[in-house]
């Protein structure tokens, strides 16, 4: 191979007669391209390989269309950008219409893995779980905690419920509720649910109507019966 070094001419020449190509996928950026774009579906979640609903260059946005009555509307905003990439929904806004044409408070979701166990003294111990992630502007803070002792079930609208106000860690509220003390083999019944306390002020509850049922114990833990168990450890020889 010749060699160039110490004379600029031929370093010029070496460079000048090397050539190639890269090989790949190129997005070419054009600002017309950058917009939000509203996608609905009605009684369903939106149908995303279609059209969206709007498209708008910025927010707030009041959208044209209207909704009709007696409907549920799922709404999803999402965002492309000058390379035309489409960004994904984390979670879709549901607007529900009336017969009437009247809009529906949104309600928070349901809590989540709800247990309920005999607790010491005839008490009754609840947890539970609730993430605000999905509800977003209409997330709950407040649990609702509805309780029987005379073999009927719970009945929000009727029953009187205990309230317990959330505290949040990382998106997270976490419920550990004890009842009172109630009589020994008293059946007793838990329903759980969420609220939003909006101004005025206006209560929005979760819908939940899983019924939890429990008997009270006030002789504590059964004694552990048994004989008596011995470990041997054994080697096998190879």
């Amino acid at each position: 191979m010749a060699s160039y070094i110490g004379t600029s001419a031929g370093l010029y020449g070496a460079l000048r007669s090397i050539s190639g190509a890269v090989g790949g996928f190129y997005r070419a950026a054009n600002d017309a391209l950058a917009r939000y774009e509203l996608y609905k579906g009605t009684d369903a979640s939106p149908d995303f390989s279609g059209a969206p609903l709007e498209t708008f260059a910025g927010l707030p946005h009041e959208t044209a269309a209207t909704l009709a009555a007696d409907h549920a509307y799922h709404l999803v905003l999402r965002k492309r950008h000058a390379y035309n990439l489409l960004s994904q929904n984390i979670a879709e806004t549901l607007i529900e219409i009336d017969a009437g044409g009247d809009q529906v408070a949104v309600r928070p979701s349901d809590p989540q893995a709800v247990t309920v166990a005999p607790a010491a003294g005839g008490k009754a111990a609840v947890e539970a779980m609730y993430s605000n992630v999905a509800d977003g502007d209409n997330a709950a803070d407040t649990w609702l905690i509805y309780l029987t002792n005379d073999g009927g079930d719970p009945e929000p609208g009727v029953d009187e419920p205990e309230t317990e106000a959330m505290i949040f860690r990382g998106g997270i509220a976490i419920l550990d509720w004890l009842s009172g003390a109630e009589d020994d083999e008293t059946v007793i019944k838990i329903l759980v649910r969420t609220r939003r306390v909006d101004a005025g002020p206006v209560n929005i509850d979760s819908i939940g109507t899983t019924i939890h049922t429990i008997t009270a114990n006030t002789d504590g833990p059964d004694l552990i019966n048994g004989g008596i168990f011995i470990r041997i450890d054994m080697e096998q020889a190879q």
